[in-house]
């Protein structure tokens, strides 16, 4: 059984009645030894004086409002000669140790209550040692009327001036100076000190029976002064103020008081959780900790916990406002809070972590199709443990607001395995995985609650919750379209789990329909082939692009996205996508790069009508293969039977590089027969700069209109203006609708043609 009662720096010292104990107590004196590292926490840097500021406040506060407070575990080695070696806790021993110094100086206590004080040192080097000695000698009476109190020991003969280059003098000095800005105008806190008002629990690694490994993760808070140990031990404050407020019924008539319970957990069974993801797997030894898993998954939990509670996400990066916000006593959901994060933790225990998410996600497509395909790594308790609350460029979250609901899924269900099974699980973490997937827009810190909420009713129910926004509108209706669905059809879920897989879908499957299922296959071969290709074929049957506000989006041959975009469209604006895609997966059981080209070649040998659809799948200079964007500047009247069209080299700016289609197939042409050729295009269309063709080498200009090509030169007039005068007009053959009939292209080409040979 171990021992862990609460001590305070001068138990130590004392002898005890009780006989396990007095194997070790009264110890004989406290070493730091060589192996530490130097005092840290009165180091000069502003996070270790922002931390150490909270220390002291918090030791404040217990000494002069007589609310006690208990520091975090110290744990050590004692030797035969009863000197305590500590392994961990080290910089809390410091610091109580000039707090002691301090007090009993100031309030002038006799010598021989202060016999332990002298039994304080540290082995690291010959001048910490002998500083602790001299401080405490009593030869020396600091004047507290100094406003730096530092100075007067340094001005002590005793004090040689290379020994402030030693980082732990110089570190105490700092710290001293702060107790003395903190404590100077206090009275009568030795008492408190004596009766117990700082106190911090005590192991002997004898007691533990320890092993090297135990030592490590004792030790594994040792990189220079974490804000766990802080941390800690104001949240352990925050329980011990609100647990009078607990019932009866959830004290459960526990042993330990909830701060207890939550204290051993910390230090027990959630550091043993942590202990395989300690230190991002990077395998630094200096670095080989929890401290920072521990407070990335604690502000995971502590996200939901906001939201649950209505109140926006605090994005401020301090753990202890935070803390004091959630667990403060002013907080009535105090204690509620400290049993979700309690869940939160717990649920992980005792399970095979990577099996859990192995089971139901994957990276890439399997032989088990049933498996979400998500991004990498799988395992997303570990990306959250390593990754939430960084920001990697701007606003940017590292662990991205997807994930957390996602793992939010997960800690829901690990939650409530009595009411959902696996096999459920497994069909509504998909369901919550398509909705991630398929909501962009709707993923926003302030639509978190909602984005919870509707994650709740899916894992519990098996459908979608109606009445309210929370993930995209389009893919909630789909979700529950597929729910119906599978009632009727439930030997068909590998054949929709797969179609879901797609790169190209992920999740929404409403382009194909449930009713095509069995055409899975065809889909899957079709967009195996050049996406160029597949582009030229949808066009073949009809126009299967989408309005996307004031421009046209159709397919790329290298930019997944434009594909995706077109694809997660709501189903009544799919409807004309829908009806050609399914048209060309009936075409054949399985295609290729050849059997496309096929249908594109017999599409352009059958037609004799010149619309934008032939133009874009004849000529290669017209699809730019950059994100599928194309204006027409008059859509809206047109209805795209204009000829105005500009392809954009930017998604969604028409200020960016644009082409007028005709234009640059005629200057691409031009330039592949003649590439000496003085002629010149502006890569700005929309803005006047390329909305003409320059033939520099006949001083003349060329343009289109809907239905005419002109070729014009320019003249200065008397006045010093710059007038037009059109030296080429030709009527482009169309039929009663205004469509083509000749290739406009061709037609310029020849009349360039002709410029050259004159």
């Amino acid at each position: 059984m171990i021992n862990s009662r609460k001590y305070t720096l001068i138990d130590l010292f004392k002898a005890t009645d009780n006989e396990e104990e007095s194997q070790y107590l009264p110890l004989n004196n406290i070493e730091v030894p060589i192996i530490q590292r130097d005092y840290a926490q009165g180091r000069n840097q502003p996070e270790v004086n922002r931390i150490r500021a909270r220390f002291l406040d918090a030791l404040y506060i217990a000494l002069t409002t007589l609310k006690p407070i208990t520091l975090d575990f110290v744990y050590g080695e004692i030797n035969d000669k009863k000197t305590l070696i500590p392994l961990d806790g080290q910089q809390r021993l410091t610091t109580l140790f000039l707090l002691h110094w301090y007090i009993a100086r100031h309030e002038c206590v006799e010598e021989e209550r202060l016999g332990f004080l002298s039994k304080f040192s540290y082995a690291t080097r010959y001048s910490a040692r002998e500083f602790c000695k001299q401080l405490v000698a009593n030869t020396y009476t600091p004047n507290f009327n100094t406003d730096v109190l530092s100075h007067d020991i340094t001005d002590q003969n005793w004090m040689p001036r290379d020994w402030q280059n030693d980082p732990t003098i110089g570190a105490m000095l700092n710290m001293l100076d702060d107790i003395h800005r903190k404590f100077n105008k206090t009275d009568g806190l030795w008492q408190r000190l004596e009766e117990g008002c700082v106190s911090f629990y005590f192991l002997s690694i004898k007691q533990l029976g320890a092993t090297d490994e135990l030592y490590i993760k004792m030790n594994s808070r040792g990189k220079p002064l974490t804000e766990f140990e802080h941390f800690k031990a104001e949240w352990e404050g925050n329980i011990k103020e609100i647990e009078p407020k607990l019932t009866e019924e959830q004290k459960n008539n526990e042993e330990k008081t909830l701060s207890q319970t939550i204290g051993h957990k910390i230090d027990v069974a959630w550091t043993d959780l942590l202990w395989p993801y300690r230190n991002s797997e990077t395998g630094t030894a200096t670095d080989d900790i929890i401290d920072d898993e521990f407070v990335r998954y604690f502000r995971f939990l502590a996200d939901i916990i906001y939201c649950k509670n209505g109140a926006p996400l605090n994005s401020s990066n301090d753990i202890f406002t935070i803390t004091k916000e959630l667990f403060g006593s002013n907080n009535p959901s105090a204690i509620e809070n400290v049993k979700t994060i309690e869940r939160g933790f717990d649920c992980w225990l005792n399970i095979d972590i990577e099996s859990i998410f192995d089971s139901v996600l994957t990276t890439h497509t399997t032989d088990k199709p049933r498996k979400c395909i998500v991004d990498e790594p799988v395992n997303i308790f570990v990306e959250a443990c390593h990754n939430n609350g960084d920001i990697i460029s701007g606003h940017r979250r590292k662990f991205p607001l997807g994930r957390t609901v996602l793992l939010y899924a997960f800690v829901y269900y690990l939650q409530h395995k009595d009411t959902i099974e696996e096999a459920q699980f497994a069909r509504r973490i998909r369901m919550v995985s398509n909705l991630i997937k398929g909501s962009e827009y709707e993923l926003r810190e302030n639509n978190l609650a909602n984005l919870i909420r509707q994650t709740e009713y899916v894992l519990d129910n098996g459908d979608i919750e109606e009445g309210y926004l929370s993930f995209n509108a389009n893919q909630l209706i789909e979700e529950h379209e597929k729910v119906e669905w599978l009632k009727n059809n439930p030997e068909k879920e590998d054949v929709l789990c797969k179609l879901e897989n797609h790169n190209l879908l992920q999740g929404a499957v409403r382009v194909v329909g449930l009713e095509n299922i069995d055409l899975t296959d065809r889909f899957y071969s079709l967009f195996e082939c050049d996406w160029a290709l597949v582009n030229r074929a949808l066009l073949t049957i009809g126009d299967y692009s989408q309005l996307v506000s004031w421009r046209y989006q159709i397919g790329s041959a290298n930019n997944e996205s434009s594909w995706k975009s077109i694809f997660k469209t709501n189903k009544e604006d799919l409807k004309e996508t829908k009806r050609i895609l399914i048209e060309l997966l009936s075409r054949s059981n399985k295609f290729t790069d050849d059997v496309l080209n096929n249908i594109i070649d017999d599409y352009l040998k059958s037609t004799s009508e010149y619309d934008w659809r032939h133009y874009l799948i004849k000529y290669a200079s017209m699809r730019p293969e950059r994100y599928g964007m194309y204006y027409w500047e008059d859509f809206r009247e047109s209805q795209k039977a204009s000829y105005s069209i500009l392809m954009m080299w930017t998604e969604k700016s028409i200020s960016g590089r644009n082409h007028n289609i005709f234009l640059k197939a005629l200057y691409e042409k031009t330039k592949a027969y003649y590439p000496d050729l003085s002629i010149y295009l502006g890569d700005y269309a929309y803005s006047g700069n390329g909305s003409v063709l320059e033939l520099t080498f006949a001083d003349k200009y060329l343009y289109f209109t809907d239905d005419k090509l002109y070729v014009y030169h320019a003249i200065t007039n008397e006045l010093g203006e710059s007038q037009e005068t059109v030296d080429i007009v030709k009527e482009i053959p169309q039929n009663e609708h205004g469509v083509d009939t000749a290739d406009r292209v061709e037609l310029a080409f020849s009349v360039v043609e002709s410029l050259i040979n004159k």
